[in-house]
């Protein structure tokens, strides 16, 4: 397989503090040859000169004034970019050995237009092994649902994961081809979230092949808490729910699909924007992180006590005992 020379571009996704953790990996372990773009919309001055001071020569940086959604990072990037290909890695991935030979060697023989990698949670748990995208029609509307296939499944550094065409791919880093990646639109500006199914759709469209390579692996450091400060407006700005109801019409409208997870959708939005508490979101600071965690931490405790309180009535009413006599498993037990 021939070096060829290719650009690598980091977008921030849902925190700044992240960025510099995935600079660090790709840094690590990216021995190919490749131009590193860092594309950030509203950082704080103190979060640029710091990452200019980290990786001078190393890197190159494009700053916006204002929070930039991942699709117009990327389109930013495509834009400068002076290669054929152009990785794009959302800053809270962390990237493993060798992670990019696999990518590049998928490509070259299939012809993709984009591949994915392996993407993981933690160091064992799947996020997504390639995707499908589910598509159902009642009474003249068309549903469709995204899959992440073998989600939260565990892996252990091998499997039978196999090489394949896949439906679309997660934002959190895909190779792409970088001339029909701007022809297309492929990062269409007008949707915040579900990029990634709009993105596969165009592709798709254009008649061209996407893949999952499974012997590329990423990890995606989900995040489980917000608990800095420089991250509290770019979260909150990035989950506004109401936008991504606009993105989501539009999508609808763009493609005639309802894409809402057939109505479900919005209870995730609502859990993910409660990892970030309104205290903070009101008053970004030290302190009001502080106050939030102790918040979250009382009501862990609570929820707790509630579920010791039910075990205890349980026990004096005698519940367990008619989960014992009625129970399907417990009677199978009782009968061997």
């Amino acid at each position: 397989m021939t070096a060829e020379p290719l650009s690598i571009v980091v977008v921030p996704r849902d925190r700044f503090s992240t960025t510099t953790k995935c600079l660090d990996s790709l840094l690590a372990h990216t021995p190919e040859p490749h131009d590193l773009l860092v594309v950030v919309g509203g950082a704080s001055e103190e979060h640029k000169q710091d990452l200019m001071r980290r990786y001078q020569g190393k890197a190159r940086f494009h700053f916006e004034p204002s929070f930039l959604n991942p699709a117009c990072a990327r389109n930013i990037a495509l834009k400068v970019v002076q290669t054929r290909l152009a990785v794009f890695v959302e800053n809270d991935v962390i990237v493993r050995p060798n992670w990019l030979a696999p990518l590049l060697k998928c490509q070259q023989e299939t012809g993709a237009a984009m591949v994915v990698p392996l993407i993981l949670e933690d160091e064992e748990t799947i996020h997504t092994a390639g995707n499908s995208l589910y598509i159902t029609q009642r009474d003249g509307v068309v549903y469709a649902s995204k899959e992440l296939k073998f989600y939260k499944q565990l892996y252990y550094g091998n499997s039978n994961l196999k090489r394949e065409r896949t439906d679309y791919g997660e934002m959190h880093c895909q190779l792409v081809l970088v001339e029909p990646a701007l022809r297309l639109g492929v990062f269409d500006e007008k949707i915040t979230e579900v990029g990634e199914c709009d993105s596969g759709l165009s592709w798709t469209k254009a008649g061209h092949q996407l893949w999952f390579e499974p012997a590329s692996v990423v990890i995606y450091d989900l995040p489980r808490r917000i608990v800095n400060v420089e991250d509290i407006r770019l979260f909150a700005w990035r989950w506004d729910m109401r936008t991504i109801l606009d993105g989501y019409k539009y999508f609808e409208k763009k493609w005639n699909l309802d894409i809402g997870e057939f109505g479900n959708f919005k209870h995730f939005l609502l859990l993910f924007n409660g990892k970030c508490g309104l205290l903070p979101r009101l008053l970004p600071s030290r302190a009001t992180l502080w106050m939030d965690q102790m918040l979250v931490r009382l009501r862990r405790n609570a929820e707790r006590s509630l579920k010791l309180w039910t075990l205890f009535r349980g026990r004096l009413f005698g519940y367990y005992e008619w989960i014992d006599a009625y129970d399907p498993e417990s009677k199978a037990a009782h009968l061997k």
